[in-house]
């Protein structure tokens, strides 16, 4: 079963009238570190687009980012593979 974490980029509400991008990042077979990589990675690129045409693009990029991530970070799969990834390293 292939597992997924979505990344929905919640400010982009404050620059998008479309409302909130989301990227799919796949888990399956992926570290940690190479799913923590590629969730950045997917992060930068919808909040990049989600505020390329706002009033403050660097601090709404920053408040994008950070509640992107804290979303993608909370959710079951993320939250699993974190924790395996803990066990693992004992």
């Amino acid at each position: 079963m292939i597992r997924i974490v979505t990344l929905a980029a919640a400010a982009a509400l404050l620059a998008a009238p479309a409302g909130a991008q989301t990227i799919r990042v796949s888990t399956d077979g992926k570290s940690a570190e190479q799913l923590h990589a590629e969730v950045v990675k997917a992060a930068r690129k919808v909040c990049a687009r989600a505020t390329q045409n706002a009033t403050f693009p660097r601090e709404e990029k920053e408040a994008c980012m950070k509640a992107s991530l804290a979303h993608a970070f909370a959710q079951p799969a993320a939250a699993k593979l974190a924790a395996n990834a803990k066990l693992a390293s004992r």
